[in-house]
């Protein structure tokens, strides 16, 4: 952020008298304001998160990108990254006749084989309520093994998901563990 960079020594440069010039006045001046340099940098680098966060989305790619920027320094192998699933259909959604978002689809008879067709496979149909009733959530957001404790980081990365998820989008976080070798919820 040079926006808000603050350039110390320079300042110090310019502002002291050339009267009082020289090597040894001119560093004692720049260790004396060196506590405003750190401030500023600690600044810049806050002003840096929050232009970040400002311009945050819920789309996929800009999310995972930001949750492992976010907390990849927890992650146990630096290599494997944070990324977001889809839920799985569970089926052909069925319309009302006047559905305004209907999308066409082939109802195939119990037992028939779709013969020469990779468009589309036989799936189950299913109402709305339905849907939920199966369907966990809406994402899953997968997580590698990490170093600090599941349940802090569940937490952690959970108040991130809650902030810029889309509304009425439900979502799980899943740890892997290899001292246990299975997900956990």
């Amino acid at each position: 952020m040079m926006r808000y960079r603050l350039p110390i020594d320079r300042l110090v440069n310019c502002l002291v008298p050339h009267y009082l010039s020289g090597r040894r006045f001119i560093l004692w001046m720049q260790s004396l304001v060196w506590p405003l340099q750190t401030l500023s940098d600690r600044f810049c680098d806050w002003a840096r998160e929050r232009r970040i966060e400002a311009a945050m989305t819920s789309q996929v790619l800009y999310f995972e990108w930001y949750l492992n920027r976010r907390f990849g320094r927890w992650l146990c192998d630096p290599s494997q990254r944070i990324s977001i699933s889809e839920g799985a259909s569970v089926g052909v959604d069925l319309y009302h006749e006047n559905a305004q978002y209907g999308r066409p689809f082939t109802v195939w008879f119990e037992g028939e084989a779709p013969a020469g067709t990779d468009e589309e496979q036989p799936r189950r149909m299913f109402l709305q309520a339905e849907e939920k009733a199966q369907q966990q959530a809406s994402f899953t957001v997968c997580v590698p093994e990490v170093t600090i404790p599941d349940e802090q980081f569940v937490h952690m990365i959970a108040h991130e998901v809650e902030r810029y998820r889309l509304a009425g989008r439900t979502y799980l976080v899943r740890i892997e563990s290899k001292a246990t070798n299975q997900e956990r919820q």
